[in-house]
């Protein structure tokens, strides 16, 4: 019995939390290396200018959207989140394709695998959670 109430009271099974961790950790790592060194985290910029600080604030606001969703145990405010989240890293996917960036589709598969994949997954479960 004790076990029931333990999973009832859980906010997040361990995976979930370990795949959140992940995204924030991952998209940090990022957004503070191209702050430090652009030219080292996206091809062919020298140093920070409108488009690369864009990118610095869209991954900087997404990572704080999940830690307050975390804080504030939210299941639904995390689904959101993550959907953004979602959504922006398949866009950036289309449009390297799309614009034929040469330079950055290596990246591509890491992003899915790492991050779209991953969140998805978290989706469905957060989906059937909220639902």
């Amino acid at each position: 019995m004790n076990d029931k109430n333990d999973q009832i009271d859980q906010f997040l099974p361990i995976w979930v939390w370990l795949i959140v961790l992940l995204q924030i950790l991952l998209v940090s790592f990022f957004s503070v290396g191209t702050a430090i060194s652009p030219a080292d985290f996206i091809p062919e910029v020298s140093e920070l200018n409108y488009v690369s600080q864009l990118y610095i604030t869209r991954n900087v606001t997404v990572v704080l959207g999940m830690i307050g969703a975390l804080l504030l145990k939210s299941h639904k405010a995390l689904f959101v989140i993550l959907v953004v989240r979602v959504l922006t890293d398949i866009s950036d996917v289309i449009t390297v394709y799309a614009l034929n960036v040469e330079i950055i589709k290596s990246s591509v598969p890491m992003v899915v695998v790492l991050l779209i994949v991953p969140a998805l997954l978290v989706v469905g479960y957060l989906w059937k959670r909220i639902s």
